[in-house]
């Protein structure tokens, strides 16, 4: 009878260390997943930071996949046509005009400007990551601003600075390059 008791102990013991173990790896790789994925749009050597930052932003965005809710927060100005260029596409720029004309002007982690999203053959709209856009003032003009480590860049026809961030398409120039060759627009 103790020899059944031990028997059944051991095993019941080693069925509970495996089932821990396989509990703690399957939390370890939930909660490392998303730092794994920025693994691939050139990250590798971002600091812990930045990737939780990341990880923060597509966690708030992620109910943006659908273009409709996007509209309904408050991401419901299209501000650009299709944009793309022989180096790759940015797709549709939909902006939060709150966000945009806020005064005194903030950035806000969790709060792009501007969402990105591209058409598909079907008709719908695929989001693509999201721009960060502040107004070029006097007061700014030899301080970009900067957001994850990155300096946004100047853009002169429109007088702002921008920092592009493709949380959902990779792309293979970079997290925070302004446009992705895996980006098009539908032809004219």
């Amino acid at each position: 009878m103790s020899i059944l008791n031990s028997r059944k102990t051991g095993t019941t013991a080693k069925t509970r260390r495996t089932a821990a173990s396989a509990a703690l790896l399957t939390l370890l790789v939930a909660s490392q997943a998303d730092a794994f994925t920025f693994g691939a749009h050139g990250l590798r050597g971002a600091n812990w930071e930045v990737r939780e930052q990341l990880v923060m932003l597509r966690k708030a965005t992620r109910a943006f996949h659908s273009y409709d809710l996007a509209r309904a927060a408050g991401w419901n100005a299209v501000i650009s046509p299709c944009v793309s260029s022989p180096v790759g596409g940015m797709g549709f720029h939909v902006a939060n005009m709150e966000a945009l004309d806020a005064n005194p002007f903030e950035i806000k982690l969790l709060q792009p400007e501007v969402l990105l999203y591209a058409p598909l053959p079907d008709g719908s709209m695929e989001f693509l990551g999201v721009e960060y856009i502040v107004p070029y003032t006097p007061e700014n003009a030899s301080t970009p601003p900067e957001l994850f480590g990155v300096t946004f860049e100047y853009n002169p026809v429109q007088e702002i600075w921008a920092l592009h961030v493709w949380t959902e398409k990779r792309n293979p120039l970079g997290i925070f390059a302004p446009f992705n060759p895996r980006v098009q627009c539908p032809a004219e």
